[in-house]
């Protein structure tokens, strides 16, 4: 389909596609979008994902913590992203083509190398910005399907950011005009969308937290050659070391400015601290990781106290993210804040491990229609239209 003819549809089924910062895998929503008398009406359809394979994963990490980029290594794996999500979305197309669901487009977030929100100066210019890779011209032609992605950089260019930047997504998904929310993904970094009724009056609210599963996997790895620790079980078996925690709660992100992190702050250069802490103060491993796990719940408590007192309506906090199924983390949420009801944002009617991809489709159909959702940087005088649109290679049947 051609994006004249995508234009004219008032009603889209657009692929999302996303990977977080912990790169376990690439998920998959479908949202079926559709557009009647300037309403929006989103459904989400079904979603699935694709696995990375351990290779891939270390290349994505290793790219990640680097402290300098080679550009030829940039490059080469912008490709292999590509070629990865387009396969992969090729892939399930298919299925649902046997299924009798045709899909119209495809969005995709990439996979974030770099994130740099606090501005440097050069040249004399004071500069910032992020950086995601996976090769959205390789999506369009694996897949045949004009798709949507690069959405940080719009927002970047009008002075935020760059994240989080699904928050008009996430309004067009789960506000609702009588019922305040509260989501908190616990990916591999954590953050919050604070959806607020009509009646409160408040404004739409969403930022980082901190560190969300990533510090704890990349402990887990060193110190007990674990992937990540199981329902957090090892976290909870240890206790916090105070003096510990105070230095971490000292890090710039939580007393300075920016909205956003990323690994390049709660990564490996942090674990490394950790790690020499502990060893000059003899704290147990299970202790510096029940510290570090600690350190992401005072982050996303830290963060949601503020709207607790602004907006007394607030009864449940819904968790999205691999970091829910973390049984530590989740019961002390539950300490932390007796107030609200914890849930599973399942319940809001999306697969709770697809709704970052169902925000890069609703994200995707907006950027095709020319429209500017809200972000983070929204109530600059420029209000940026977010995502960059590739198109298909044109198919020909051979030269006359």
């Amino acid at each position: 389909m051609s994006l004249d003819q995508l234009i004219k549809r008032k009603q889209l089924t657009c692929l999302g596609l996303n990977s977080g910062t912990s790169a376990d895998s690439l998920d998959l929503a479908l949202m079926r979008i559709r557009r009647t008398n300037k309403r929006v009406a989103v459904k989400y359809l079904c979603g699935t994902e694709r696995r990375f394979d351990p290779d891939m994963k270390s290349l994505i990490h290793a790219s990640a913590d680097a402290e300098k980029l080679a550009p030829e290594d940039t490059i080469e794996l912008d490709g292999l992203l590509g070629m990865f999500f387009g396969r992969a979305a090729r892939s399930y197309i298919t299925q649902l083509e046997r299924r009798g669901v045709k899909v119209d487009m495809v969005a995709s977030h990439g996979q974030t190398i770099r994130h740099c929100p606090e501005k440097v100066k050069r040249l004399g210019r004071w500069v910032h910005g992020t950086m995601q890779l996976g090769s959205i011209e390789r999506i369009a032609a694996g897949t045949g399907r004009i798709t949507v992605g690069d959405f940080r950089q719009a927002e970047v260019a009008v002075g935020g950011e760059g994240a989080p930047v699904t928050v008009g997504a996430m309004h067009r998904l789960f506000a609702r005009p009588t019922e305040s929310r509260l989501i908190v993904n616990i990916g591999g970094m954590a953050n919050y969308f604070y959806l607020p009724s009509k009646e409160s009056g408040l404004k739409t609210a969403a930022a980082d937290c901190g560190p969300g599963n990533s510090l704890c996997d990349l402990l887990c790895a060193r110190l007990f050659k674990l992937d990540y620790d199981t329902g957090g079980r090892l976290a909870a078996s240890g206790s916090v070391y105070q003096d510990l925690l105070a230095d971490l709660t000292t890090d710039d992100f939580f007393v300075g400015r920016t909205k956003s992190t990323g690994r390049e702050r709660f990564g490996p250069a942090m674990v490394d601290r950790i790690i020499a802490f502990g060893k000059r103060y003899r704290v147990s491993a299970v202790d510096m990781l029940r510290t570090a796990a600690e350190l992401t719940v005072i982050g996303i408590v830290r963060s949601l106290r503020p709207l607790l007192r602004r907006d007394k309506s607030l009864e449940k906090l819904y968790l999205t993210g691999g970091g829910r199924r973390n049984i530590f983390f989740v019961r002390q949420l539950v300490q932390s804040l007796p107030r609200l009801q914890i849930r599973s944002a399942d319940e809001l009617g999306v697969d709770a491990d697809c709704i970052e991809a169902a925000a890069y489709a609703v994200m995707g159909e907006a950027c095709i229609r020319a429209e500017s959702l809200p972000t983070t940087a929204h109530r600059r005088a420029m209000q940026p239209v977010l995502g960059r649109i590739a198109q298909p290679p044109h198919v020909t049947h051979g030269r006359r």
